[in-house]
């Protein structure tokens, strides 16, 4: 009976195995890409759970990429001494998070809510509440093993390129098939790889290569526009807006009569979209409507020259430099407004 030598085949495929991969990532290593951490069901569930620190300084941040993209957290821990917790979602409403808070009786903290007002006054169960009700519904159910798979798979993540699975995974890679939209089909538009990566925190941040290449700048802004970023058409008013407040209001009540406090938040946009934005959704009905009806104090960026003298390089979030002092100023103002102090005594400026 003829006998085979195993050991020699499993050696080779593994150095087979480790030449490819080695291969992969000096690849895209090679092609200017920093390291991107996959923003999963797994990373907002481990947020998730630092939401009970009830200090001011430690917000709990959620909204739309604008939050994610235009507070920089460091400069938020360097002027406060706290590290704020963000659960914002790329493309997402953020009321059925700020509802699941609500209903939270261990969460009495402080929550700042990004508004960006095609996305926060849309429909009960639209799709975009998809991201937010897949976050809410995993929570819950983040087992033991999935989290230890998590930090072993953040480790990894620390080193690896290749293993941004937004980017380049296989299926992330197969999407970018140049393949048409057609009758009862819509394909999602790319936005180009160069773009931007997500830090350890789940904030966004614009690469070198976007900010230094206007070609990559206008691909991110034919993808706003194949979106409707620039429609000009009136947004939900009637019953359904009323209902939308008055679902919003019922959640900040619940937050507020457990000590906690809710901010909203208008961050910077620049034309042509902000000129869209004005026409869907005019401050007087929706914004100061949100804020009457709420009673929640907020923040708008174009009542602050501070915060509103920057160009979004995409029409809809700050560069990375912006996102410093945008923040600084930001602090500043919530402490001003809501009358409180978010900074710890030794990371208050001394006077000289």
């Amino acid at each position: 009976m003829e006998t085979h030598d195993y050991k020699k085949a499993a050696w080779l495929a593994l150095a087979l195995v480790l030449l490819f991969v080695a291969g992969w990532e000096i690849y895209w290593r090679n092609q200017g890409f920093a390291l991107s951490f996959n923003d999963d069901e797994s990373l907002w569930a481990y947020n998730r759970k630092k939401i009970y620190n009830t200090a001011p300084g430690q917000p709990v941040i959620i909204g739309s990429s604008r939050v994610k993209f235009d507070i920089d957290q460091e400069t938020w821990e360097k002027e406060t001494g706290y590290k704020p917790v963000q659960l914002a979602l790329v493309g997402t409403s953020p009321r059925p998070i700020l509802r699941d808070l609500a209903n939270d009786p261990k969460f009495k903290g402080t929550v700042l809510v990004g508004i960006t007002e095609g996305l926060f006054f849309s429909a009960d169960g639209s799709f975009m509440e998809d991201r937010a009700a897949k976050r809410l519904a995993f929570y819950p159910r983040w087992s033991l093993s999935q989290q230890v798979s998590f930090q072993l798979n953040h480790i990894l993540e620390s080193n690896l390129i290749f293993l941004d699975e937004e980017r380049f995974s296989l299926n992330s890679l197969l999407k970018r098939l140049p393949i048409e939209s057609r009758p009862g089909v819509f394909v999602f538009p790319n936005f180009p790889l160069q773009m931007g990566y997500t830090m350890a925190n789940r904030q966004e941040v614009f690469s070198d290569a976007f900010m230094a290449d206007t070609a990559v700048q206008h691909g991110v802004q034919y993808v706003w526009s194949y979106l409707g970023m620039l429609e000009t058409r009136r947004g939900f008013s009637g019953d359904t807006l009323s209902n939308i407040i008055s679902s919003v209001k019922g959640s900040v009540d619940k937050i507020r009569a457990r000590g906690g406090s809710v901010t909203f938040l208008r961050m910077p946009s620049s034309d042509p979209a902000w000129s869209a934005e004005k026409q869907t959704h005019p401050r007087e009905l929706y914004w100061d409507r949100l804020l009457r009806e709420t009673g929640a104090p907020g923040i708008h960026f174009t009542d602050y020259p501070e915060l509103s003298k920057y160009m979004c390089p995409d029409w809809s979030h700050l560069s990375p430099a912006d996102t410093k002092p945008f923040t600084k100023d930001l602090i500043r103002i919530i402490e001003e407004k809501n009358r409180v102090t978010l900074r710890k005594t030794s990371a208050i400026p001394k006077i000289q």
